[in-house]
């Protein structure tokens, strides 16, 4: 089953998708894909979708 949540990746000064994929899996999920909807001073928010196993 394919699930999509936000998660909050913290935000460094030069982000790259390499780095909020590598956040993403630390935090268990292995994306299908992905998307930024948000970024304040301390976060970037990423709406995932994502395999449940």
């Amino acid at each position: 089953m394919i699930l999509s949540e936000i998660v909050k990746v913290n935000k460094i000064e030069s982000f790259d998708n390499i780095y909020i994929e590598n956040e993403l899996i630390k935090s268990g999920k292995i994306p299908v894909r992905w998307a930024i909807v948000d970024v304040d001073d301390n976060y970037i928010m990423v709406c995932v979708s994502y395999l449940n196993n």
